[in-house]
């Protein structure tokens, strides 16, 4: 495609060209149709006056009585007087009759049809093929010529005078002329088609090359500063200089738009996740703070997407006033913001910066609302401290610390080779049936009674217990979850076949349900062992159970075999109040980080409470985890919550 291509000045010049050789065509072929045109009318004219005067001397002869012997002698001599002139003259019938006839000239006005055209009173004008020209001229009588010519009347033909002679003067005459009006028509076309190039290649021409160049040189330049500075007073490329210009315009707007919005986090308005990774690259000793606020996914799920946004909004104001001298803060994600500072962070500045973010009441209307927060903290860092920083926060969370601050390298490296080993363990654990069912009570608040039971899964390892925080998500990334929960389902049914007195529950999520084989396995195991009555699913709350359509239809099924559907950690993050509404579940299990601080915190008693409120309307029941001291235990009493779990019920065992 590039290879056909042409530039303006090519195309201009091809065009000129082209219509310069039509105009030199054009002007040869009219020159040949002039020339002839020309020398047709100067030749007849030549032989109309030299009939004329042939004619004439010879009338002036005829009068003075010369015969026509004498008159051959006089056009003889005229025929030298011209070069190659021939002239004759023939007699009408009438002058034959005066006359007498000869017999020649009577033979040839015979055998020539021009020649009886022209007794007819006709003048004929012939150029021969030679170039030779013939002009036959009737003579007319006249009242002079009555006097001799009795028999003849004024207007008739008594002869023809037949000329013949080549026009080389004529020619030749003409010819120069055309020479010199073509070589000075060709010169002056030539002329002002070179002015006319230069016009259009000045006016034309150069300003869209040059706005050409202008146009590439900005494609180099991404910044997009440039702008195009054409000089021309062609209209149409002025105003294609202008929309250029105001298209850059345009370009730079949106551009330095897209680079805002790439680099600023959309509901806070401070710098984002993109960012922190670009300025980290800046500084070779730096340190970095991780703030994670606890609990706020319940607070936003509780009263609602604007109060969280609000919320979100205030903590960032507070952190960019706090560490204005420390450092620049970023909002990484949800309920998590960075501060980057060049240097060194003492510990103190952590510490204050979790008190003040305690102390604040942050008001939205009538709601007076208090938040926790968690910091982890990658000191004079050199590579990978948004790593180091995050991995802090997770321990300070998993230790329920406020502060961890990450001690080195070393520490990333075990993580990893933790998360290696775990891997392994749980692929062995499996092979080799160490994936362990551990059941932990739940009381009845009514009867007192324990007569309900979790199966919580574990991997019993040489004495040593591990819990599903440590492999669930491996399990997932490694692909043998679907074998964890078929193995929790087989072997929660065989412990509890014979136990009739007592119910039990297990979890499933929101990946066991959409693997067709894992439900499938499910359903036969139900089928074999006739547990369904005493059966609990527990559906972890979670975005996915936004799902309506799946869950309803899994819903719907087990309902036919009796059993019974719980929500667990409704309120953890996601709490949807209208979806709840529209599944037939039986149970609600309140996220156990609203439970464990319930008689210190307010805020979750407020909403504990809330939860309790919308439950009895709907008539499900309510269980609540993580129960772990007898204040919190009367509380909940107190609040007749349905079920209580928890350490201070009892502890998950292998055996009960």
């Amino acid at each position: 495609m590039k290879n056909n291509l042409i530039t303006n000045k090519a195309l201009i010049f091809r065009i000129l060209i082209i219509i310069l050789l039509f105009s030199i065509i054009s002007l040869f072929l009219s020159t040949i149709y002039i020339k002839r045109a020309a020398l047709t009318t100067l030749a007849e004219d030549d032989a109309k006056k030299t009939s004329e005067l042939i004619f004439e001397t010879m009338y002036v002869r005829m009068q003075e009585g010369w015969a026509k012997k004498d008159l051959v002698k006089i056009l003889n001599r005229m025929e030298h007087i011209r070069h190659n002139l021939e002239v004759n003259s023939y007699r009408s019938k009438d002058v034959e009759k005066i006359m007498g006839v000869i017999k020649e000239d009577k033979e040839k006005v015979n055998s020539d049809p021009l020649i009886k055209k022209a007794m007819e009173g006709e003048k004929q004008f012939v150029v021969e093929d030679n170039g030779s020209i013939r002009y036959l001229y009737p003579i007319k009588v006249s009242k002079e010529c009555i006097t001799c010519h009795h028999n003849a009347k004024v207007g008739d033909v008594n002869g023809v005078l037949d000329i013949k002679y080549p026009p080389n003067e004529i020619k030749i005459s003409l010819d120069m002329m055309i020479y010199y009006f073509l070589i000075f028509f060709i010169f002056f076309i030539f002329l002002y088609f070179y002015i006319f190039y230069k016009i259009i290649n000045k006016k034309i021409i150069e300003p869209v090359v040059n706005f050409t160049e202008e146009i590439k040189k900005v494609s180099k330049d991404t910044s997009f500063t440039k702008r195009a500075h054409i000089k021309t007073k062609t209209a149409e490329i002025y105003s294609l200089q202008n929309r250029f210009n105001k298209l850059l315009d345009t370009i730079t707007y949106y551009y330095n738009q897209l680079l805002t919005n790439l680099y600023t986090d959309s509901l806070t308005k401070i710098p984002n996740l993109a960012k922190l990774q670009e300025d980290i690259k800046l500084y070779n000793n730096h340190s970095l703070i991780v703030v994670s606020l606890d609990s706020f996914k319940t607070i936003n799920s509780f009263y609602g997407v604007k109060v969280g946004d609000f919320i979100m909004n205030e903590v960032a104001k507070l952190l960019v006033k706090i560490s204005k001298k420390t450092g620049s803060v970023y909002r990484l994600h949800s309920d998590e913001f960075a501060i980057l500072s060049n240097g060194s962070v003492n510990i103190s500045f952590c510490e204050d910066l979790i008190k003040t973010i305690s102390k604040k009441v942050f008001k939205y209307n009538d709601i007076d609302i208090n938040i926790q927060a968690t910091i982890g903290l990658a000191k004079d860092s050199k590579s990978r401290s948004l790593e180091k920083a995050i991995l802090a926060v997770r321990t300070a969370k998993k230790e329920k610390r406020n502060i961890e601050v990450f001690n080195n390298e070393l520490t990333l490296k075990d993580e990893y080779k933790n998360h290696i080993k775990l891997t392994s363990i749980l692929k062995e654990s499996l092979e080799k049936d160490q994936l362990i069912p551990f059941y932990q009570a739940l009381e009845n608040t009514k009867t007192k009674k324990i007569d309900k039971y979790e199966a919580l899964a574990r991997i019993v390892k040489d004495d040593e217990i591990i819990t599903p925080d440590k492999f669930l998500e491996i399990s997932k990334s490694s692909k043998q979850y679907p074998k964890i929960t078929e193995a929790m389902i087989k072997k929660s049914f065989e412990y509890f076949k014979d136990k009739k007195d007592l119910s039990f529950s297990i979890n499933l999520s929101m990946d066991d349900i959409k693997n067709e084989k894992t439900t499938s396995y499910l359903f036969e195991m139900i089928d074999k062992y006739n547990i369904n009555e005493r059966l609990t699913i527990e559906l972890l709350e979670s975005e996915e159970l936004n799902h309506f359509e799946i869950i309803n239809k899994f819903i719907k099924k087990l309902k036919k075999y009796n059993i019974q559907i719980a929500i667990d950690d409704f309120g953890s993050g996601y709490s949807n109040f209208a979806y709840i509404i529209k599944l037939d579940i039986d149970y609600l299990k309140i996220d156990s980080s609203l439970i464990e601080n319930i008689h210190i915190d307010k805020q979750a008693l407020k909403i504990v409470k809330s939860i309790i409120s919308f439950a009895k309307e709907l008539e499900i029941k309510l269980v609540a985890e993580k129960v772990h001291n007898k204040e919190i235990y009367n509380i909940l009493t107190n609040l007749k919550v349905d079920y209580l779990q928890g350490y201070y019920i009892g502890k998950p065992q292998k055996i009960i």
